[in-house]
């Protein structure tokens, strides 16, 4: 929900440049609910790391590395079934985003039963490092929906749908081979989410497992199983 997001880190090395699409996005069906009703949360997801093939002097086609990055999540309700929400991975971009609940009473009602909802997170950023070795842009946009069922006060199980679209543009300026190239890449990723948030007064716990399929510019089509966790505290 980018979330990425999107979402990318660029390092830049004598024969790779790497970035970071995030995993689980620990977004529920639920609204905070009301005004000014708001939730934190400290995440730890796996997430995608991509680096770009440049060993044969050329930029084609990208590599898949699952890593391991710290997180947060910070939503703010304004009605009852609204939410905006910052998300942000480590090493990654930040996204910003809105959530609408279409059915269903707000995490503030803890009434039991259905929820649906539907959210949608964008980011972007420019960027040259301290070397100049290369400038980038880097931008990405998740589309989610979003299903579950309050069996009480305490449990909500749910599953989102994600999809999700994260673009890098950059321009090599110093390297033995590669500068004055313009790497392009785009990545494609489409995950699916089930979850289970706990919640015991203003405390709240994600556990979520995500599986994604991943489409990246010159690359064959990767699939990937992914896990993750939430703390959190909402008022």
């Amino acid at each position: 929900m980018l979330k990425v997001y999107l979402t990318f880190l660029l390092l830049l090395s004598s024969c790779a440049t790497k970035y970071i699409v995030p995993g689980n996005r620990f977004i529920t069906p639920e609204t905070n609910g009301g005004a000014l009703k708001g939730q934190v949360e400290i995440q730890q997801t796996d997430a995608n790391q991509v680096t770009i093939d440049a060993s044969t002097g050329s930029l084609k086609g990208v590599n898949y590395n699952t890593v391991t990055r710290t997180g947060f999540m910070f939503s703010e309700s304004f009605f009852d079934a609204f939410d905006l929400f910052w998300t942000h991975i480590g090493s990654a971009n930040s996204l910003i985003g809105a959530k609408i609940q279409l059915m269903g009473g707000s995490k503030a009602a803890r009434a039991e039963g259905h929820k649906l909802a539907f959210a949608a997170a964008i980011g972007s950023n420019e960027h040259e490092p301290e070397d100049k070795s290369i400038e980038f842009k880097l931008t990405g946009r998740d589309l989610l929906v979003i299903y579950g069922y309050r069996f009480s006060e305490f449990l909500l199980p749910y599953i989102s749908l994600s999809s999700a679209l994260y673009d890098f543009s950059g321009t090599i300026k110093k390297d033995p081979t590669l500068a004055g190239q313009k790497p392009h890449f785009e990545t494609n990723i489409l995950s699916l989410s089930p979850g289970l948030e706990v919640d015991y007064g203003p405390v709240v716990a994600k556990l979520e497992a995500t599986y994604q399929q991943l489409e990246t510019t010159d690359t064959k089509e990767k699939t990937n199983f992914i896990f993750g966790w939430s703390l959190g505290y909402s008022w």
